[in-house]
């Protein structure tokens, strides 16, 4: 598959944030194994999205960082120690190579404390910001064909390796524990008894120009129990403004619709791999039910679902059709009609579609 560069047997991946970005880079993890197999493999996070990585066997070591509690408590004494602490941790890895995976300052900064002699990163048609250049030492060029993220990622991954690679023979893997099972086998067995299939839905997202209505999302729900009339449809939520959003869309959709309670990540993973199936805009969620197997429908506004969206046979996405779509903007004035752009209906059929092709 690659070649083998003799010499690399302490591995750093740097990837901190978002969720859904280090959802995408999971892959990377599958490639280093079998690219230097033997290696210990290890990979720095912001704190937040370290349970995404807990228990995956081709890691060595997760290394939490608490960067945004640091950032705004920088000013107090135990904050700084704690930054020391991290720091001193990351440099006793003794590592042969670095893996800058996410291009911007901070993770550059992170990549240059880390020690290693050899630091790979984007190149100045792939980095984020510019400014990032300064910390890696080995660049890697994009090629036109670069085009999702989880490409763009496996082409620095790869750099020293040769530089190609297999996306379609790759797994991205989430570890469940018994546990976080049995709250998602109680879950999806309990809250609507008999239903069949299960979707999850999970409206949230940060970005308001990423958000669809209430009324959307109602509507979805509608159309998907119009066609299959033994769905039940779980709602998801993370934050207290995501579920009131979430109360908003059951009142809306009427029966064969629950709330779930608070879940923990991995908790969330495990339900989503058990159902199945998930709708969702462009949002952390939907990136970890793609990874643990679930077949998904996403909705796509001012990201590009093209770069962003989970590939494969088993998902679908629908982009917005204005001729600024993806247009990265996080407020915009034609937010409404771009809302409006997408047809509920076909969001539906489109899950319906992946229900009744499922093997």
């Amino acid at each position: 598959m690659v070649g083998r560069v003799p010499g690399f047997r302490r591995i750093l991946i740097v990837k901190l944030s978002a969720l859904g970005d280090v959802a995408h880079a999971l892959p990377v993890v599958d490639f280093l194994r079998n690219a230097a197999p033997g290696a210990d493999v290890d990979w720095v996070v912001d704190r937040r999205f370290a349970p995404v990585l807990e228990g995956n066997p081709g890691l060595h070591r997760v290394i939490p960082l608490d960067l945004s509690r640091w950032k705004r408590e920088w000013r107090t004494a135990e904050t700084r120690r704690d930054a020391g602490t991290g720091v001193r941790e990351l440099r006793a890895g003794g590592y042969d190579v670095a893996f800058d995976l996410q291009g911007n300052v901070k993770s550059g900064v992170v990549t240059l404390l880390s020690g290693a002699p050899v630091r790979w990163g984007f190149g100045r048609n792939g980095v984020r910001e510019a400014p990032n250049l300064l910390f890696t030492n080995r660049k890697a060029l994009l090629l036109p064909e670069d085009r999702h993220i989880t490409q763009k990622i496996l082409r620095v991954a790869s750099a020293p390796f040769g530089g190609s690679f297999d996306l379609s023979s790759l797994k991205s893997e989430i570890v469940t524990r018994e546990a976080e099972d049995a709250v998602a086998a109680g879950i999806t067995r309990d809250l609507i008894p008999g239903a069949k299939p299960l979707v999850v839905l999970h409206p949230g997202t940060t970005w308001i120009t990423k958000r669809m209505d209430t009324s959307f999302w109602a509507e979805v729900v509608h159309g998907l129990r119009e066609r299959l009339p033994a769905a039940g449809v779980l709602l998801s939520w993370g934050t207290e403004g995501e579920r009131r959003e979430a109360e908003e869309i059951r009142e809306g959709a009427g029966s064969g619709v629950v709330l779930l309670p608070r879940l923990t990540l991995k908790e969330l993973a495990a339900v989503y791999r058990m159902s199945g199936h998930l709708m969702a805009p462009d949002t952390g969620p939907l990136h970890i039910a793609a990874a643990v197997g679930a077949r998904t429908v996403s909705v796509f506004r001012a990201t590009d679902g093209n770069r962003n969206a989970p590939r494969g046979a088993g998902h679908r996405f629908l982009q917005a059709p204005l001729p600024c779509t993806a247009c990265l903007r996080k407020r915009c004035d034609r937010d409404a009609e771009c809302r409006a752009s997408i047809p509920a209906g076909e969001v539906a059929e489109a899950m319906v579609q992946l229900v009744e092709t499922r093997p």
